[in-house]
């Protein structure tokens, strides 16, 4: 918890400077100068935001992350205290993840907080209308924020109101179809150059106010030029991870293990409290069963942004976070369904024991890097190494950790 706080501390006093040549920041203010364009809205508010208040609209973008961020702590905080320990929460492998690998500062929180609010929302005695309306709003303001949360948002929404009521599967899934509209719109509309150009063009004021000195600001750049791609020119797919290599390590196996430690530290460290105990065994057990088929729906769910994508760091807190939202609501466990798989799953973990103990101070040493697997990378979105390294800069202006990722098989 106190890595995870310095790193935080660090994060956003960094990202105060952040700006053309950020990738967090210019995803953060892409806007509609050039028309509608997937991603907009966020950025549109912001420059709306920025011409009311006179408050320069980096500052908002910062400003209302540093809000998401802290009632994601809050939700987590007060709903975990009987079933999840707080140091797995800021850990390396939910909220630790964007805080040791600066992106904190991004969508990623506020798709998210959306989603937990949703799903809030879902749980409510109010009407089918009234939340249907309300969860649509919502779903399609996350979905116009990032497209990718019709994968991990859209379909555990769907998923979690199918259990929660007797409502049939297409029924469910017609009544949550503005989103699926909205991201066809994201999709047919992903921007191209002009656009790109458009956008840049409305921030170069923002950019010279943060870097004078950057002689660059009339290009376009990071996630602003990234709009012209599609899955078509996409250079950063996500199976381009199948030619890594770093420093003799198969990268694809890399990523493998780092979910599998995921899996292997949430689980290990659900705590529940039974009313007897005699039935601590069994509780926990049965927690930790629920939680894994939570875990493996959302990694099935969120599958093909692996595919799209490569920042596979943002996709596994996407996984974690919206998994452990999931389970500290509740799913109805009374269904027949979920009753099945979960006897099944028990039944499975019994059988299974791994050949070694977890322990807390192992996820000191555990890191989850945002998107291209390495040695260095892993070591620096570790809390001690993350701490090593900015220690290392402010002492000598440059980088403990040489980031290299090779490609022989090419």
């Amino acid at each position: 918890m106190v890595f995870f706080s310095i790193a935080t501390i660090e994060q956003f006093y960094k990202s105060l400077s952040w700006g053309h040549n950020n990738w967090c920041m210019t995803e953060c203010l892409i806007n509609y100068a050039g028309g509608f364009v997937r991603r907009g809205l966020p950025g549109e508010l912001a420059l709306s935001a920025s011409s009311i208040s006179g408050i320069p609209p980096n500052i908002i973008v910062v400003i209302t992350c540093l809000l998401l961020l802290a009632g994601l702590i809050l939700f987590y905080c007060l709903k975990a205290p009987r079933n999840v320990p707080a140091f797995l929460i800021f850990s390396p492998i939910v909220l630790g993840i964007p805080a040791f690998n600066d992106f904190l500062v991004r969508k990623d929180t506020l798709c998210i907080a959306i989603l937990i609010l949703c799903l809030v929302i879902e749980k409510t005695k109010h009407s089918f209308l009234y939340k249907n309306i309300i969860i649509n709003i919502l779903g399609i303001a996350a979905i116009l924020s990032h497209e990718g949360f019709i994968f991990y948002g859209f379909l555990s929404i769907v998923a979690f109101r199918y259990f929660q009521s007797e409502k049939k599967l297409l029924s469910t899934i017609i009544s949550f179809s503005p989103m699926i509209l909205a991201f066809c719109i994201s999709s047919i509309y992903h921007g191209n150059e002009l656009t790109a150009v458009a956008i840049n063009k409305s921030l170069v004021a923002v950019w010279h106010n943060i870097d004078p000195w950057d002689k660059d600001i009339n290009v376009p750049s990071c996630a602003i030029t990234s709009l012209k791609y599609s899955l078509t020119n996409c250079p950063w797919m996500g199976y381009s991870v199948l030619w890594e290599i770093s420093y003799h390590i198969y990268t694809p196996i890399a990523w493998f293990a780092t979910i599998f430690i995921c899996y292997c530290y949430l689980l290990e460290f659900i705590v529940k409290k039974p009313s007897h105990p005699n039935k601590i065994i069994d509780s926990q057990e049965i927690e930790k069963s629920r939680l894994f088929v939570i875990l493996t729906a959302q990694l099935i769910f969120i599958s093909p942004l692996f595919i799209i994508g490569w920042d596979y760091g943002r996709w596994i807190f996407l996984w974690t976070s919206s998994s452990l939202a999931i389970y500290l609501l509740g799913l109805n466990w009374d269904d027949h369904f979920l009753i099945k798989v979960t006897s099944y799953v028990v039944g499975c973990q019994k059988r299974i024991r791994l050949p070694w103990t977890p322990q807390k101070w192992h996820l000191l040493f555990f890191g989850v890097p945002v998107c291209s697997w390495s040695v260095f990378s892993y070591l620096h979105a570790s809390p001690l190494g993350n701490q090593v390294d900015f220690f290392y800069q402010s002492l000598f202006h440059k980088s403990f950790f040489i980031y290299s990722t090779f490609f022989p098989l090419k």
